[in-house]
């Protein structure tokens, strides 16, 4: 399913007008298709995780430089793109097989699958709301039908808007990350177990 997401994601990204954006989705799904083909090299399946220091100093220089230099430029661009290799170096699967090659079980509790449940319905309420604003402000008028990045923009055109929503997706960026590795920690020891 992510993988589909990704492609209709990049090839939307694409016909709106922005192909970098959907570069990245399309990439990111190529990388996904080359992980279930066993393509992928072996470092990604090496558990690396940084150190305190590098994680605070990376995402102290993102929310700096996403806080004071310009919507859209390469500033915002370079701390996204390191924040993105950090993300893709610590959070990628790791898909190491388990003893017995049997399936761990699923760490996913009734109230995590809930949790997942309701947020997945967020993100789609959200992707809906986007597509049906860009097609009505398209085609019929922008300002009567305005995407969630245009009613956005006054707080995030503030300095202090910027700061709160910089160091907001930076720390919810941590923690799913964090999450994850607790999922992923759970699934191992509950295959040492057996």
């Amino acid at each position: 399913a992510w993988v589909a997401i990704l492609i209709l994601t990049g090839g939307f990204q694409i016909y709106r007008g922005a192909p970098v954006d959907g570069a990245v989705f399309l990439a990111m799904a190529g990388a996904l298709i080359l992980d279930l083909a066993g393509i992928l090299p072996e470092w990604r399946k090496t558990e690396w995780r940084p150190s305190r220091i590098i994680l605070i100093g990376v995402l102290g220089a993102a929310a700096v430089v996403l806080a004071l230099t310009p919507r859209h430029g390469v500033g915002d661009g370079i701390a996204i793109a390191v924040s993105g290799i950090l993300v893709f170096l610590v959070a990628w699967p790791q898909r190491a097989a388990p003893a017995g090659g049997h399936e761990t079980a699923s760490a996913w509790t009734p109230r995590m699958r809930r949790a997942a449940t309701l947020w997945a319905c967020v993100g789609i309420a959200i992707c809906l709301w986007e597509l049906t604003m860009f097609f009505l402000g398209a085609y019929v008028d922008r300002d009567a039908f305005p995407a969630l990045s245009d009613l956005l923009d006054p707080l995030l055109n503030n300095p202090i808007g910027r700061i709160l929503f910089a160091a907001a997706w930076l720390v919810g960026g941590v923690a799913l990350m964090r999450r994850g590795q607790g999922r992923t920690q759970a699934q191992e020891l509950s295959r040492r177990i057996r």
